[in-house]
């Protein structure tokens, strides 16, 4: 009989589509544009949903979900810090936020992506052991921590942020 070479089906693509999408919605504020409050979430569900599908992917024997709580737990707390000392500068009149040093998101992002594409990899390389996976699992935990802590933090303080009046953003 025929058997394939790699075990990939279809919640691998949804993954890595999740995962590449959270890159998206950061682009703007990674740019130093000007973007609503409320727009600072919008990466958040991605990289969260990626995350613990990852999680729920894993082979059950892999699976570390006390190693997963401890890195999203740490990313949380690293992203919260981040956002509470994040420069930013908010537009009250048309209810505008710039991030001009954002960049940080972005570089969460895309070690998100690549921490995912990590985790896929390990088990379709039949490595005997699934150290790789697992500690690849737990990093985009992380990552998704952060950007769920920052994105927090900063939405918190913009709501007592003085406003200053921003031009041609």
């Amino acid at each position: 009989m025929f058997e394939p070479v790699l075990k990939f089906n279809i919640l691998h693509l949804i993954v890595t589509s999740a995962a590449g999408v959270t890159i998206l919605p950061l682009l703007r504020e990674a740019r130093g544009r000007s973007l609503p409050p409320s727009r600072l979430f919008g990466a958040v569900p991605f990289a969260l949903a990626t995350a613990m599908l990852l999680l729920a992917m894993g082979a059950p024997e892999a699976r570390e979900p006390r190693l997963w709580l401890a890195g999203l737990s740490v990313g949380i707390v690293v992203g919260a810090v981040r956002g509470s000392f994040l420069r930013f500068q908010l537009d009250r009149m048309y209810a505008r936020l710039r991030l001009p040093n954002g960049r940080d998101g972005l570089w969460a992002a895309c070690m998100l992506a690549f921490f995912t594409l990590a985790a896929i990899g390990a088990p379709l390389a039949n490595l005997p052991n699934p150290v790789l996976e697992v500690g690849a699992t737990a990093l985009v935990a992380a990552c998704a921590g952060y950007l769920t802590g920052r994105a927090v933090a900063l939405w918190r303080r913009s709501l007592s942020a003085p406003h200053q009046t921003l031009h041609q953003v």
